[in-house]
């Protein structure tokens, strides 16, 4: 004769078999029922997952040709490129500019915008540093360099309320 405890486990052990073989068949591609349960014992157990197809998802809308208001007048890359070109020549020349990576900062001096764009010359990271206003047909830059040494945060801060830029500022 069966111990209660030992029927009690058989019984769990079948439940576990039973839904793990349920998994298994919901798991089939070809599967379109979904997966039984067993209210057999008294823990709730995992429910088996199977991938289900989803609903493509929404398209969304196509970049508009117009510039955005994040950045003024001017796109991203351009404000990327403006600083590249403006800088490009304080590099050795295997400079490689990372502008995907750029940082773009408004500011609440003029020219508006700092842009920070990293790169890698001899070995280095450094970065390009400018400030830029205007519109991109007449762009204005107060500031532009390069360096190979990274500017800290708290310089950057200043940058950006045009603090210690040289000058009267």
């Amino acid at each position: 004769m069966r111990s209660p405890l030992a029927t009690r486990l058989a019984a769990s052990a079948l439940a576990i078999v039973i839904l793990a073989t349920a998994a298994g068949c919901a798991a089939d591609a070809d599967a379109t029922a979904p997966a039984p349960t067993s209210t057999a014992t008294s823990t709730p157990e995992p429910t088996p997952s199977a991938t289900v197809p989803t609903a493509e998802p929404t398209p969304t809308a196509e970049p508009s040709a117009t510039p955005g208001p994040e950045y003024g007048a001017f796109t991203f890359e351009q404000l990327a490129q403006i600083c590249i070109d403006a800088t490009v020549s304080t590099f050795a020349p295997d400079v490689v500019f990372d502008a995907p990576n750029t940082r773009i900062e408004q500011r609440i001096v003029t020219p508006e915008w700092l842009v920070i764009v990293p790169a890698a010359t001899m070995g280095y990271q450094g970065q390009s540093v400018c400030t830029i206003g205007g519109t991109p047909d007449a762009p204005e830059m107060e500031l532009g360099s390069g360096s190979i040494e990274q500017l800290p945060e708290e310089q950057i801060q200043n940058l950006i309320r045009g603090e210690n830029e040289g000058g009267d500022r």
